[in-house]
């Protein structure tokens, strides 16, 4: 990925070929014709010839070569690049693909990940010595015990193990820190360029591992089959590359790491969460096809298999981390739903934003509402609350007015101003009457110190005095789909009897067994990509110790 390209133009999908497009675009084998199901990504339908379920759409087309591999990684995110190292460092013949034109996917806006025990929290000493067992409780207590206890007991145990041998390929580090009012240093840090994303420095560490370990890389290449043979177990995949239908051929696993069902609302819907209120972030395509992959092949879903990764809510079209974003959606401002009611303690933005994002998904409309003089003061002395890595609290807002203006520029229909509440009221299709008491009565919490409707501290209440007045239509913003598959303690993936689907592993955001239903990023800051990283490794070696 080009070190120029901006978060904006990565969000929206639209990538350029930098650096990373140059590496290993593969080709070693002749090639052959042959014919097989082409299996596309939708959940749900039933086949007409066999009346079973077929999570894949079906079609027919010709395969133009056959590759054979040991190990093929479906997914260039931050699970598949692990797993792809992983298995060439011992001695598997790689290959990794990814169907966008760079790696990373949306690892790329990752700033960290979690992990209990390293050589970095040890130096900096301020970890109890039975964090581990006391952090594993609170974490499966937050997840109400929906989570896999034995599963989560093995990646906290590995975890510090992960961070040395990450080290090891040269993933670097600039130290541990906290998220979400965490006493502990579990977060473990990217080294970072300003100016960059936040993953971009990772990302490219990664690619270099991939390629240095020995594994073949090969870009824009989209998996849309799984083979399975007569005996159930899964020897392979089918990608298309360009106008060419390529096999992969997999002699000992297949791993799935495709990211998860960010990015399909037909997915969202069966897992129970309404797409029209949720606004994903990444670099899109993550259509699902690792967990539709999955259940074709006859393994099933894990407890719990619909759990977003909220990070707050968000105006549509404004990207997570820009100074619009963080005045608009990311502040202990006011808060108002359709029916010009609050609806939880606005300081969750920043105390935990994956709760504040249940409760923004859980309303037919979310409007923030800031003041003129709010919106000058973030511009001059920055936000009360920052924005991850991206933005701190009170550093200056200086691009706030100018992104302001691009958006009502574009025409933006979640932006609205006006000079008093009433009209702000009628801009907004809201009760007129509604709004200004609830403004009354939450300016009364302000003056005298005390929230009675949801206790938030005193330093939190900014009553919203004089206009002119802007409303921000949220959605509710994810980083990411979290659950899956379920699997077992080496990432196989499982059938509904319990038993391994042969030679096949799904790691990263297409594994259940995470989480309940919410991202606990509380207690364990980064513990996605951790465990990402984490089972993408595990799968590898379960790979190689396969006769």
């Amino acid at each position: 990925m080009s070190a120029s390209m901006d978060r904006r133009t990565f969000l929206t999908g639209a990538t350029t070929a930098g650096a990373l497009a140059a590496l290993g675009l593969a080709g070693c084998s002749p090639q052959t014709k042959n014919s097989a199901p082409q299996q596309l990504s939708e959940t749900g339908s039933e086949s007409a010839d066999s009346g079973e379920r077929q999570y894949l759409e079906q079609a027919n087309y010709d395969i133009d070569e056959v590759k054979d591999f040991d190990v093929v990684v479906v997914g260039a995110g931050g699970g598949g690049m692990s797993a792809a190292t992983r298995a060439a460092e011992l001695g598997l013949a790689t290959v990794i693909l990814e169907q966008n034109d760079m790696t990373g996917g949306t690892t790329m806006f990752t700033e960290g990940l979690f992990a209990i025990g390293s050589h970095h929290q040890k130096e900096q000493g301020t970890n109890p010595p039975d964090l581990g067992y006391d952090l594993f409780t609170a974490a499966m207590d937050y997840h109400h015990w929906y989570a896999n206890g034995g599963l989560f007991r093995k990646y906290i145990n590995e975890s510090a193990n992960d961070i040395d041998w990450m080290e090891s390929v040269s993933i670097r580090f600039k130290g541990t820190g906290t998220m979400c009012d965490n006493e502990y240093n579990t977060w473990h840090v990217y080294e970072a360029e300003e100016g960059e994303l936040s993953g971009q420095k990772y990302v490219q560490s990664w690619t270099s591992a991939v390629e240095n370990a020995g594994a073949q890389l090969v870009l824009k290449s989209e998996a849309i089959n799984i083979i399975v043979g007569e005996d159930g177990a899964v020897t392979g995949v089918v990608a298309r590359e360009g106008n060419s239908y390529i096999q992969y051929n997999a002699a000992k696993g297949v791993i799935l790491a495709t990211g998860g069902y960010a990015d399909s609302p037909e997915l969202m819907r069966e897992f129970g969460k309404n797409p029209d209120r949720i606004q994903p972030m990444g670099s899109g395509g993550r259509n699902g096809f690792g967990i539709n992959a999955a259940r074709q092949a006859g393994g099933t879903l894990a407890p719990s298999p619909g759990c977003l990764v909220f990070y707050g809510g968000c105006l549509p079209g404004v990207d997570y981390g820009t100074h619009l974003y963080c005045a608009s959606a990311f502040q202990p401002y006011f808060w108002i739903n359709q029916d010009c009611d609050r609806f939880v303690n606005e300081w969750y933005a920043e105390r935990n934003f994956s709760f504040s994002g249940d409760a923004q998904s859980m309303q037919d409309r979310v409007l923030s509402i800031v003041t003129q003089a709010q919106m000058d003061n973030m511009y001059e002395n920055g936000g009360t609350f920052g924005c991850g890595e991206y933005i701190h609290a009170g550093v200056p807002l200086t691009k706030l007015w100018d992104e302001y203006q691009a958006q009502v520029d574009a025409g933006n229909e979640g932006i609205h101003q006006a000079d008093t509440l009433d009209e702000l009221a009628q801009d907004c299709g809201l009760d007129a009457e509604k709004l200004k008491a609830a403004v009354e009565r939450y300016n009364g919490f302000c003056a005298n110190g005390v929230d009675e409707d949801f206790g938030k501290a005193a330093e939190y209440l900014f009553p919203l005095e004089e206009g002119p007045y802007y409303a921000f239509e949220l959605n509710a913003g994810i980083f990411t789909t979290v659950g899956g598959m379920r699997i077992s303690h080496d990432a196989e993936v499982l059938k509904e009897d319990g038993t391994p689907v042969p030679h096949l592993y799904a790691v990263g955001c297409d594994a259940g067994g995470l989480y309940g239903d919410a991202y606990d990023v509380s207690i364990c800051e980064g513990s996605c990509q951790g465990f990402a990283v984490f089972t993408g490794k595990m799968a590898a070696e379960h790979c190689a110790a396969q006769s």
